[in-house]
C-alpha cells in the first residue's frame, strides 16, 4: 500500500476492481417510433482511490464493455445499432478517467475520455459514491448527442423511424477492494 501525506492527513491509496455480479451500463434515446434502452452487465475496469479525513477521491479509473454487450430486447434494434457503433471494428467501448471533483455528500463530478465507435471524446457524467465494506459503488449519468461521437443515428424501415440524435448514457457500478 503506498502512504502519502498530505496536510497532515494520511491517505491510502488502494486499488479496486469491477465486480462483475453487480454493474450495469444503460443507453437511452428516443425514435420517431417509441423511446428507447440498450442495456449491458458485463463490463471489466478498475479504479485507484485514496480517501483523506473520510473523502473518497478516484485518483485512476477506467471502464470498458463490449458495444455488441449492449442489447435492447429487440433484436432488430440492436443489428442497426451494432451496425451504427461498427461494432466489426471497434468492439469496445471504452472511459478513462481524467480527473474526478469531489463535493458534498459522496456527489461529485467524473472528467474523462470516452471512445464510441473509434471516436474518442471528454465527457462529464455527474455520479454518487456510496461506500460499502471493502467496496465503493459509483453511478452517473451524462447527456451527449451521437454525432458528437461521429455516430449517424440509426433508422429502420427505409428510412422511415429515425433515431433521435439525443441520448443519455447511465451506469451503476461496484467495485471491491483488491486486497479484500
Amino acid at each position: 500500500m503506498l502512504m502519502t501525506m498530505s496536510y497532515s492527513v494520511l491517505s491510502a491509496q488502494e486499488q479496486y476492481s469491477l465486480v462483475k455480479a453487480n454493474q450495469k451500463f444503460m443507453v437511452k434515446g428516443t425514435s420517431s417510433l417509441h423511446d428507447w434502452h440498450m442495456e449491458a452487465t458485463d463490463g471489466q475496469g478498475e479504479c485507484v482511490l485514496t480517501q483523506t479525513s473520510g473523502v473518497i477521491n478516484i485518483q485512476k479509473a477506467e471502464v470498458k464493455f463490449k458495444a455488441e454487450a449492449l442489447e435492447s430486447g429487440k433484436r432488430g434494434m440492436d443489428k442497426n445499432a451494432y451496425k451504427a457503433l461498427k461494432t466489426e471494428d471497434f468492439p469496445w467501448i471504452e472511459f478513462k478517467l481524467s480527473d474526478f471533483e469531489a463535493k458534498q455528500a459522496g456527489k461529485g463530478l467524473v472528467k474523462g475520455d470516452l471512445t464510441i465507435a473509434g471516436f474518442t471524446k471528454p465527457v462529464t457524467f455527474e455520479v454518487e459514491t456510496v461506500q460499502g465494506t471493502g467496496t465503493i459503488t459509483v453511478s452517473g449519468t451524462s447527456a451527449f448527442k451521437l454525432t458528437d461521437f461521429k455516430i449517424d443515428p440509426p433508422t429502420a424501415l427505409m428510412g422511415t423511424i429515425k433515431t433521435g440524435d439525443d441520448v443519455t448514457v447511465e451506469f451503476n457500478l461496484t467495485f471491491k477492494n483488491q486486497k479484500q
